[in-house]
């Protein structure tokens, strides 16, 4: 009897050139098209180069950068009418029609094609489920460098919510560490003001995981905007957060024994937010409070607790 090989998942962190067996190819916008193969099965070994109206290309949902920046597309649009499009984008057929597309890698090439006046760009057609379109526009996407931290957070995010992945298989699937893929993830966590300070680059992850350590969330939010002005390094960030916020030191403050002010500190830094435990006097009953700043926040902490909604 032959036992079932165990499939394997695919690893995807080695970019397109992986995806076509070849190295990018180099075509100016005035090569003739090739016909492409009309029984592509297979991603690997037959992918189709073809000239594509540019309007007949939509952006891939799972595009995690979130702006483009005009300046930039303009010089990339200015050196494409000089010389043309040397590097082909690649596309899948959309289940709508055949002659339609949705971009897998190369937006910022298209982009700049439709502002330099193209009306057909070439392109890699690829035969990819819906699965892997999604992972392939994630990751090829998180291997740019010129993506900011939110952007890398969010995409990061999405991509184990949305397909399952635990921290460890999206680290190898984009070539991070485990540890860095966890806290990129968790800054997603943050206040969204936070989070614009984070995508500006005015605080580091480092920061952002910083203040993560922070359970006050008013608090939280006043040590980030004074390490952005004042450009605090993340030592003396962690120093300040250590320090207990006046309104807390009030005389009226509540009483709580050394015991359940470190598990509220630990329960705080695991979970990302404020936590706050009371007690009974004999200590043999009481309840948890959790603050939650956005649906967001709230559903990441569900999932922190195995909660999942099956009716949604």
């Amino acid at each position: 009897m032959t036992t079932k090989p165990t499939k394997r998942p695919k690893r995807l962190g080695k970019g397109l050139s992986a995806l076509v067996q070849s190295a990018p190819v180099q075509v100016p916008t005035s090569a003739e098209p090739e016909p492409s193969s009309e029984n592509t099965t297979s991603t690997q070994d037959q992918a189709g180069l073809i000239q594509v109206a540019v309007g007949d290309i939509t952006p891939s949902p799972y595009q995690p950068r979130q702006s483009f920046d005009e300046t930039e597309l303009e010089q990339l649009a200015q050196s494409i009418r000089q010389a043309g499009l040397i590097q082909p984008i690649v596309v899948r057929n959309t289940k709508h029609s055949t002659n339609s597309y949705e971009l897998v890698a190369g937006e910022r090439r298209w982009r700049a094609a439709r502002l330099a006046g193209l009306t057909e760009l070439p392109a890699i057609v690829v035969a990819l489920s819906e699965h892997e379109a999604a992972q392939w526009a994630l990751i090829e996407n998180l291997q740019r460098k010129d993506l900011n931290a939110m952007e890398r957070a969010n995409a990061l995010r999405g991509l184990c919510e949305q397909f399952g992945l635990s921290h460890q298989e999206a680290a190898e699937r984009v070539g991070l560490d485990r540890s860095t893929v966890a806290n990129l993830i968790r800054v997603t966590e943050l206040a969204e003001p936070i989070q614009s300070l984070l995508a500006a680059g005015s605080l580091t992850i480092g920061h952002g995981k910083a203040l993560l350590a922070i359970p006050d969330l008013d608090h939280r939010l006043k040590l980030a905007e004074r390490a952005s002005s004042e450009n605090w390094s993340v030592r003396r960030l962690e120093q300040s957060g250590r320090k207990q916020p006046e309104s807390d030191a009030a005389p009226n403050a509540r009483v709580a024994s050394p015991t359940l002010v470190d598990l509220e500190r630990r329960l705080s830094e695991h979970l990302g937010t404020r936590v706050r435990i009371s007690t009974t006097r004999d200590g043999t009953r009481g309840k948890v409070s959790l603050e939650f700043y956005s649906l967001d926040h709230f559903d990441g902490l569900l999932t922190k607790f195995g909660f999942v909604d099956n009716e949604g």
